[in-house]
């Protein structure tokens, strides 16, 4: 493939997340800049806040959580998994527990090394974990309209 277009192919399908994460990267500076760095309270209250927007949108966009706007497919949309709840708060809890863990006297450096390779490996492990839940839930519901 030429090189032009397989970076423009990569521009195009990072944009939206991209933007996005500059967004929540910048809103959460704006905070600490105005009120200093958050205690874990304010940071999970952070990210709640965010889910629920996520799932408020998801949920009035699609019209119910549990539908499959991509039936034909083997790769189901599911709503429901769009959301993250417990590969987020999951993630963030367990990458809390291990840094409380780690100090006091953890050199900083490997505690960053850590929860970097952590929040990647355990985001995407309980993204698995949701997706499946999703799915069940989704055939239940769709084989308990069919049975009425």
């Amino acid at each position: 493939m030429n090189p032009s277009k397989q970076l423009a192919r990569s521009l195009l399908s990072e944009s939206k997340a991209y933007g996005y994460t500059l967004t929540v990267w910048g809103g959460g500076a704006i905070l600490m800049n105005q009120y200093g760095s958050p205690r874990i309270p304010e940071i999970f209250c952070y990210v709640a806040g965010a889910l629920i927007a996520f799932g408020i949108l998801a949920s009035v966009t699609f019209e119910n959580l549990f539908s499959d706007p991509n039936s034909d497919h083997d790769e189901q949309l599911i709503v429901a998994s769009m959301v993250h709840v417990v590969a987020t708060f999951g993630n963030l809890l367990l990458a809390y527990g291990i840094l409380a863990a780690l100090n006091p006297g953890f050199p900083s450096d490997w505690g960053f090394f850590i929860l970097g390779f952590w929040g990647t490996l355990c985001y995407n492990l309980l993204l698995l974990l949701e997706s499946g839940f999703a799915r069940l839930v989704t055939s239940t519901v769709a084989n308990t309209e069919v049975g009425t």
